[in-house]
């Protein structure tokens, strides 16, 4: 089941966090992205935010399988 409650809160949460760490717009739009995707596999709004090491993870998993 997907549950799309905070996926655009998470989205432009990470977005934000991705810019102050200098990261560029579209490096920050990926991590942006994957913390939404995190967040719609979950229940609910703030229980479905995804931590720092999730995103990361994530991005990596994605790197590595597209190597």
């Amino acid at each position: 089941m997907l549950d799309t409650t905070a996926a655009g809160d998470a989205f432009n949460g990470a977005f934000a966090v991705a810019l102050m760490r200098r990261f560029s717009p579209e490096r920050g739009a990926r991590f942006a992205n994957a913390a939404a995707a995190i967040s719609v596999t979950r229940s609910g709004a703030q229980p479905s935010l995804a931590t720092l090491s999730e995103v990361e993870a994530m991005l990596h998993s994605i790197a590595t399988n597209h190597n």
